[in-house]
């Protein structure tokens, strides 16, 4: 609490001369405020720093891993406990469904799991990801989704995950991760479950026959890059 009084104090006495519209808003100036305050504030004076260890003592085969793209650390921002952070470095453990932090530069090891409950929203690059914390316990996997929209009515939203499985290579128990994906569909002010070709036609009867088009032309891309897919198809749908 003491850390969002200062946070607001030092807004409040430079919003003038920063022409800050609004805490909501990201502008360039914005931004750049909040990363000076978070600057000379300190990493560890933050509510941002709090949370688990990251720890990953994986031994996998053929250099697998259990993160979202490359195992590496990208630049990204969040939304946590009520407040906006940006040029954090994140990666997404899309195994253990959990968003991980380094505080400090690449010389530090440091990482953190953020606290899930915390996290409203983040982004990865160009990837906006948002917790789904309204599917938590439901027939669906809840937790963090890709979201896309599609228009004012449609909202597609990407689970990813990984399953592990082990491998036994070389006499060395290895691990291998298999990627899996849930597809979402919001429609008619409703979560749609939209794993299959099935689910999908039920949603959109009167583009049948465009959809098994799709499917027809494009089995390559979905066996390539399952997300990309449908991605393209929602968008061909709607078109």
């Amino acid at each position: 609490m003491k850390n969002s009084q200062n946070k607001i104090i030092f807004l409040s006495l430079f919003g003038l001369l920063l022409n800050i519209h609004s805490i909501h808003s990201q502008s360039v100036k914005e931004i750049e405020t909040f990363n000076w305050f978070d600057k000379n504030a300190g990493i560890e004076s933050l509510d941002i720093k709090n949370g688990r260890a990251h720890l990953n003592f994986d031994k996998t085969i053929d250099n697998q891993h259990r993160y979202y793209g490359p195992d590496e650390f990208k630049k990204g921002s969040v939304r946590y406990n009520s407040q906006n952070y940006f040029d954090l470095f994140l990666k997404y453990d899309i195994y253990a469904d959990e968003l991980v932090l380094r505080p400090y530069d690449e010389q530090n090891n440091t990482k953190i799991n953020l606290i899930k409950s915390e996290v409203a929203n983040f982004k990865i690059g160009s990837e906006t990801f948002v917790n789904l914390k309204e599917l938590n316990n439901t027939a669906f996997k809840g937790g963090y989704y890709e979201e896309i929209t599609i228009n004012s009515n449609q909202v597609l939203y990407i689970k990813y995950y990984k399953e592990k499985k082990k491998n036994v290579k070389e006499e060395f128990n290895l691990i291998e991760y298999i990627p899996r994906y849930e597809f979402v569909l919001w429609k008619e002010n409703k979560f749609n479950l939209i794993n299959d070709k099935n689910a999908i036609i039920k949603l959109f009867p009167e583009s049948k026959r465009k959809i098994n088009d799709f499917y027809l032309m494009n089995r390559s891309l979905r066996k390539e890059n399952t997300a990309l897919f449908m991605k393209n198809l929602m968008k061909f749908i709607n078109n």
